[in-house]
């Protein structure tokens, strides 16, 4: 399970909200990233830093549904541009915001961080995995 993984590298491995949602999808659905690839998402933790952009919990999971659902690029592609978008407008209806500092002050505690953060994100990336494959087929 998607929630299970991301919660075991945010807490067990240490990582970001934005590295614990890409390395989390890439094991569950075999999206073959390697290892340079998966760093390319450090840099998006804390909302890229400063907090007043998007979560980086939820730039993992816009980067895993373009790894996964992206056959060529962007441009040929528009199935993807609409899961992003359904994404991160559910998660927005279910959760007030989609930026990293207002997300921290609703979720994140000392012990466990931006945990929950990561849980919903995952939990919500899930299903538009699920709903992307089957439009795929």
């Amino acid at each position: 399970m998607l929630v299970d993984k991301a919660r075991r590298y945010y807490l067990l491995e240490d990582m970001n909200c934005a590295e614990s949602i890409i390395y989390a999808t890439n094991d569950e659905y075999g999206l073959g990233i390697d290892h340079t690839g998966l760093k390319t998402m450090a840099g998006f933790g804390g909302g890229m830093a400063i907090e007043s952009t998007c979560c980086g919990a939820l730039s993992g999971a816009i980067a895993a549904i373009s790894v996964r659902f992206t056959k060529t690029k962007a441009h040929e592609n528009p199935e993807v541009k609409e899961l992003c978008k359904i994404f991160l407008e559910r998660f927005a209806e279910k959760h007030g915001e989609i930026n990293c500092a207002p997300l921290k002050n609703l979720y994140r505690d000392e012990r466990f961080r931006c945990l929950p953060v990561v849980e919903l994100a995952a939990a919500e990336l899930e299903k538009i995995m699920e709903e992307g494959q089957k439009s795929d087929e």
